[in-house]
């Protein structure tokens, strides 16, 4: 029993041995594994740690890269600006280069146009129309120019003191010259000034000039800007007005009357015109009656009716039958507007008539052959022949 109950014992101090070795090994292994996780987790720690230095070096590199970049960027902006800089100054010298060339070769040219003399022909400058007004002061044509120059550029009040200076250097008896220079004058008023300095300048030429000259000017004058103007009430308003006050002044001159009925008809105003020559004829003396009336059938042949030209031309001849310079003018009219046989049957009937002297009809029989010539043929040249001869033997029997 006690063998048994020893050898039980052994075997269990040996279990209990190897328990304890067990216990041992296994708290030896878990002190190892603690130990190695403890190691591990110093070297994840480490290695973190590290990680994040490295990171750190990195960023701070990229950093020290933006900053390379930015130093790098704004360098290469500074270096555009400096070459913007460059080629902006570049430009401006070759411009200022340029102007200077261009200058040089005006001054050559105006060098050379004076050398050679066609700076006369062609005056550019202020000083080109001083220098050639030096020499011919009395020549309109020059100081209308002179104005036109500075109209040219705008400069109205310096036109006006070149007409200014020219109604002071024209000779006083150069009175047509002047005329065409107040001409200018009454034209630059009427375009750019206002009614009142029109009529200054009117009444001032008026004072220098033949006053009934001054105003037709400016009634043509007038009379041209309603054409352009395409017979706008205002422009047919003043020209009226103008037209009618001249008349007024003038209204013993036949050429005030003529010119107020041809602005009438060029507006297609017959009634009109009609009426304004019998009141010319009450205002007129009796001894201009027939031109007035001739001119004013021509004005109908051009400008209005031929119809209305011959009835007043036939009316005319009633009254002065000897009057072979009216029947030529109607002749002509008639051949110029194509009615040659008019004024063939014309010429045959004053033929016949036998009313005038010998020289007149040997006038009349060579106007009635230089017609044929122009516009018949040698048949109708040698009829005027035959009616000659028969006129020349009836004569001397």
């Amino acid at each position: 029993m006690k063998a048994s109950h020893f050898e039980d014992d052994d075997d269990t101090d040996e279990s209990s041995v190897e328990s304890d070795d067990v216990e041992m090994l296994d708290s030896d292994d878990d002190e190892s594994v603690d130990v190695q996780q403890d190691e591990n987790e110093s070297d994840d720690e480490n290695f973190c740690a590290k990680l994040a230095a490295k990171m750190n070096d990195d960023n701070g590199d990229d950093d020290d890269d933006d900053d390379e970049a930015e130093d790098s960027s704004s360098n290469d902006d500074d270096d555009d600006e400096d070459f913007g800089n460059e080629k902006s100054k570049s430009r401006k010298s070759r411009k200022r280069q340029a102007e200077r060339r261009r200058e040089e070769q005006e001054t050559s040219r105006r060098e050379t146009a004076l050398a050679d003399g066609t700076a006369d022909d062609n005056p550019e400058t202020a000083g080109d129309f001083e220098r050639l007004l030096a020499g011919e002061p009395n020549n309109s044509e020059l100081w209308i120019r002179y104005m036109a120059f500075y109209l040219s550029l705008a400069d109205i009040p310096s036109a006006r003191k070149v007409a200014e200076k020219a109604f002071n250097r024209i000779e006083f008896r150069q009175e047509k010259e002047k005329l065409n220079v107040w001409s200018a004058l009454l034209t630059l008023e009427h375009r750019y000034g206002s009614e009142e300095t029109f009529q200054d300048a009117i009444d001032q030429a008026c004072k220098q000039n033949n006053p009934k000259q001054v105003y037709l000017r400016a009634c043509e004058i007038r009379a041209n800007d309603v054409e352009k103007s395409s017979n706008d009430s205002s422009s047919v308003s003043k020209a009226d007005t103008l037209f009618a006050t001249m008349c007024k002044k003038h209204k013993s001159k036949k050429k005030v009357w003529l010119a107020h009925m041809q602005y009438l008809l060029r507006q297609s105003r017959h009634q009109d015109a009609h009426a304004l020559m019998k009141r010319a004829m009450l205002s007129l003396a009796t001894h201009k009656h027939a031109e007035t009336m001739s001119k004013f059938a021509q004005m109908e042949f051009e400008l209005g009716s031929p119809e209305r030209g011959r009835t007043i031309f036939d009316g005319l001849l009633l009254k002065y039958n000897k009057r072979l310079d009216l029947f030529y003018v109607y002749l002509d009219k008639e051949c110029k507007y194509g009615n040659v046989e008019h004024a063939r049957s014309m010429l045959e009937k004053k033929v016949d008539e036998r009313k005038l002297s010998d020289r007149q009809m040997k006038s009349l029989f060579k106007k009635w052959y230089r017609m044929e010539e122009e516009h018949g043929t040698e048949e109708t040249q040698e009829c005027v022949k035959e009616s000659a001869r028969a006129y020349v033997t009836t004569s001397r029997n």
